[in-house]
């Protein structure tokens, strides 16, 4: 590789230790900064451009979230990755929502798949840079019966709480459609029947796992922009939907319908956004699991359908951009959790 056109890669740690083991791994294929504060990470990333920041989570002055969160605003093309020894609730839930991380990295990591994921979002960083927002407005400012107006996407929510079902259906209003989904099953037969923009689910709907069903939808129709909306407490489990399902936004029950409302605005505003750029996909592409990527076609999970890591040439992304439609990938869906 040309070391003069290398990835530029940001480590931020306070332990000098990670930071000499991640430059001694990534270093023979990418350009390897470090800081052992995010306050000097920050003046790093404000005087110079970085394709991926490797962030730890704990660390004094400022949280990894906090920074990347910093980083987001400073340097939005830059891919950040979070790395954490420990899984705190609180912590990774401002992952989501606030620092929007692409992959949450546990120590101690794995060599080859660390490399891999940083190759990956390296070439994401470099050859499908971040476009504009078609609404610039803030969170906050978003209009959700604007957003309404003249379209015809599907609000699907999976939930067994008729009261869940009532609040969302107040807050979409009658103009815009809302599916209504108390289990994987009917999940998957609306998403085979209709057009949907964005899934709101609760992590324990139904006997299946929503992390599944979260994974299986965005491998198969990327454009669909899935958020939470649960009582669930486990970091563990919302750490696999940010790595697994890449989930926009994480909304924890009880919530207020006006922040709701706020959320899902903002999730159909990122849905069309990604129609409108569809190379964009490639930024929040969804990691497959090693232990399905071992069973292979064992556990019904065609390798073929995963986005490879570590290649700039994005062949999986010209399937993706091709394939947008409502009912994509639905037999593969079916496959994965049984017929409908």
């Amino acid at each position: 590789m040309n070391t003069l056109n290398r990835p530029r890669v940001l480590c931020v740690d306070d332990e000098p230790s990670v930071l000499r083991s991640l430059n001694w791994l990534l270093r023979s294929r990418f350009d390897v900064t470090s800081a052992t504060d995010a306050s000097e990470g920050l003046e790093l990333v404000r005087n110079g451009e970085f394709d991926v920041v490797i962030s730890d989570q704990r660390m004094p002055g400022m949280t990894g979230t906090e920074f990347l969160e910093r980083v987001k605003a400073t340097s939005p093309n830059t891919m950040r990755l979070l790395l954490t020894g420990y899984s705190d609730y609180a912590d990774v839930l401002r992952s989501v929502n606030d620092s929007e991380v692409f992959r949450f990295i546990n120590k101690p990591w794995d060599n080859e798949h660390l490399i891999e994921t940083v190759s990956y979002a390296a070439a994401v960083a470099r050859e499908v840079p971040l476009q504009p927002s078609l609404s610039p407005a803030g969170t906050a400012d978003i209009d959700l019966g604007a957003l309404r107006a003249g379209h015809t996407e599907a609000v699907l929510l999976m939930d067994e709480d008729p009261a869940i079902e009532h609040q969302m259906r107040t807050i979409l209003g009658e103009d815009m459609l809302m599916l209504w989904a108390r289990n994987h099953s009917e999940a998957i037969s609306l998403l085979q029947r209709y057009k949907v923009a964005v899934i709101v689910a609760d992590t324990r709907s139904g006997r299946g796992r929503t992390v599944d069903l979260i994974r299986a939808v965005k491998r198969s129709s990327p454009n669909i922009v899935a958020m939470v909306y649960t009582h669930e407490r486990d970091s563990s489990t919302i750490s696999r939907l940010i790595n697994e399902g890449q989930i926009f936004r994480f909304i924890a029950k009880p919530a207020g319908p006006g922040y709701v409302s706020r959320m899902v605005g903002s999730a159909l505003r990122k849905h069309r956004d990604l129609m409108a750029h569809p190379s964009s996909i490639a930024r929040y592409a969804v990691e497959q699991p090693r232990r399905l990527a071992l069973e292979g076609s064992a556990s019904g999970w065609d390798q073929t359908d995963a986005a490879p890591l570590g290649t700039s040439s994005f062949d999986a992304l010209t399937v993706m951009e091709t394939d947008t439609t409502a009912v994509s990938g639905v037999a593969w869906l079916k496959r994965l959790f049984g017929k409908v």
